[in-house]
């Protein structure tokens, strides 16, 4: 079980070439989102921001998901 509602991997920052992975305790739209990991998109270095992140289910599914989209080749052109 995870502590996180949900994660997202939606956002990256072209400047600093990375991917962050957002995560959210509960439903509610009014609640700012966390950034608990980051994940570079040339060298798929992971930077976990929250400790839970690196053995929480939730969390590591959503990095090996973004882990092969950046081996697919979705963030070559940023």
């Amino acid at each position: 079980m995870s502590k996180w509602s949900e994660i997202r991997n939606d956002f990256h920052d072209t400047e600093d070439k990375v991917v962050c992975i957002d995560a959210w305790l509960t439903d509610d739209d009014n609640e700012d989102g966390d950034v608990i990991a980051k994940i570079n998109y040339e060298t798929k270095e992971i930077e976990y921001l929250d400790e839970d992140a690196k053995t929480d289910s939730y969390a590591q599914e959503v990095i090996k998901e973004t882990l092969s989209d950046i081996d697919n080749g979705d963030y070559k052109n940023c």
